[in-house]
């Protein structure tokens, strides 16, 4: 089968028609895909910001598509159904990890924009188990970022394992942070959103929480988890001292410089713990698909067609939108 797509083929070039040949296997289907979006991630894979970028790029890492056809053995999807798509595309299903079901961890799983191409065309084939049947309401452009982006926030906020009505900060209030918002703010917990943007107060407070400017932090509240968006450099330790003694900090995206630690912030007095959270398993991203569904959650975003994804790219680029970008494919 021969895919459309846009294509990037070095670093920091602009994405421009490129086919590629692709046939479905016994396990796979073929997506038709109809919302991708343009993430800040996907612009950091154009400029190969962890080195790890394989070229050309179709970018695109959070997809909704209907199966237009299935594999020999996909007995849990058929044509027509709307699926969403994530980051990874396929796991060995039987190394250790697989086996516990962090498939996520697969030594041999095929993630977007390292292993293989992305949502930013006419068609994606995938292994059948990485494509979520998604209900009616879960179908809509605002879902689209869930696919990644909420997985992502999801699964780190529920490793916290937080008791009921913690006391919980978000640090970033862009496409990662408002998902984190929403879903804390529907688990029941206090939330406070953290920002160096004064403009966002009125939207983190429709949200569901309290804004606090990221460059005075006068508060005598006391965490049980904070959890980093951001991909910029802060200061590590100020965070550290509003946790509580056994608090949690959960780090989602990084900086790309290092960032320096007081170690004692952890033990002395206390007995934080600082964790990393990469996407989520399958079980998981069922479990927030379902939640999502339950409660309404999804983004604001802006819709552009495919046609225009250079544009768009310049505008994640360049930080002119401020909600989550998606592209349409307006074939």
């Amino acid at each position: 089968m021969k895919i459309k797509a846009y294509g990037i083929k070095d670093k920091n070039g602009i994405a421009e028609p490129f086919y590629y040949e692709r046939n479905v296997g016994d396990n796979e289907v073929s997506v038709k895909i109809v919302y991708c979006t343009i993430a800040r991630g996907d612009v950091q894979f154009i400029s190969d910001d962890w080195g790890d970028t394989k070229y050309p790029l179709v970018p695109g890492h959070e997809i909704i598509g209907i199966v237009e056809g299935t594999g020999a053995n996909v007995t849990a999807l058929k044509a027509g159904d709307h699926v969403g798509i994530g980051y990874q595309q396929e796991a060995c299903f039987e190394c250790e990890f697989c086996k516990e079901g962090n498939e996520q961890f697969c030594t041999q799983q095929k993630a977007i924009g390292v292993h293989c191409y992305g949502g930013l065309a006419d068609h994606i084939i995938i292994d059948n188990r990485f494509a979520f049947k998604l209900s009616p309401a879960l179908r809509s452009v605002n879902s689209v970022p869930l696919l990644s982006s909420g997985l992502t926030v999801y699964a780190g906020i529920m490793r916290a394992q937080l008791p009921a009505n913690s006391v919980v900060g978000v640090l970033g209030a862009g496409g990662l942070g408002q998902l984190a918002i929403r879903f804390l703010h529907k688990m029941g917990h206090e939330v406070y959103a953290f920002s160096h943007s004064p403009e966002k107060k009125e939207m983190v407070q429709q949200l569901g929480a309290e804004f606090i400017l990221s460059s005075n932090l006068n508060t005598n509240k006391k965490f049980d988890l904070i959890i980093s968006t951001l991909n910029a450099p802060y200061d590590l330790d100020a965070y550290l001292r509003i946790l509580k003694p056994q608090g949690k900090f959960c780090i989602v995206a990084s900086p790309l410089e290092k960032q320096p630690i007081s170690l004692g912030l952890l033990y002395d007095y206390a007995q934080r713990t600082i964790y990393g959270n990469y996407v989520g398993n399958r079980k998981q991203m069922t479990e927030m698909l379902a939640f999502s569904e339950k409660h309404n959650i999804g983004s604001e975003v802006e819709v552009m067609p495919f046609s225009k994804v250079n544009e768009a790219i310049e505008k994640v680029r360049t930080g002119k939108i401020k909600i989550r970008l998606v592209l349409e494919n307006d074939k």
